[in-house]
């Protein structure tokens, strides 16, 4: 008799394991990449949103950089009087 290979979705050798056990162990490994791929994508949004962030104070701070320097312009010049 020839031995069979192992599972080719699962990897089991069928030897020691239970069907059932098998596919707790399947779940757990979906669950696993699932929860990861998960996590990375809200690492990215994260990273997507604190760059934006950063953007938004850059433009602030050179909006704002003009109007500290500069007098108002639509007031009178109190000099000349």
């Amino acid at each position: 008799m020839s031995e069979a290979g192992p599972c080719p979705h699962c990897g089991s050798d069928g030897r020691g394991e239970s069907g059932i056990e098998g596919l707790y162990r399947e779940v757990r490994r979906i669950r696993e990449l699932a929860e990861s791929d998960v996590a990375q994508k809200q690492a990215a949004r994260i990273a997507d949103l604190t760059r934006q962030v950063q953007e938004l104070r850059a433009t602030v701070a050179r909006l704002r950089a003009p109007a500290r320097s500069a007098p108002p312009r639509d007031l009178p010049d109190r000099r000349a009087g």
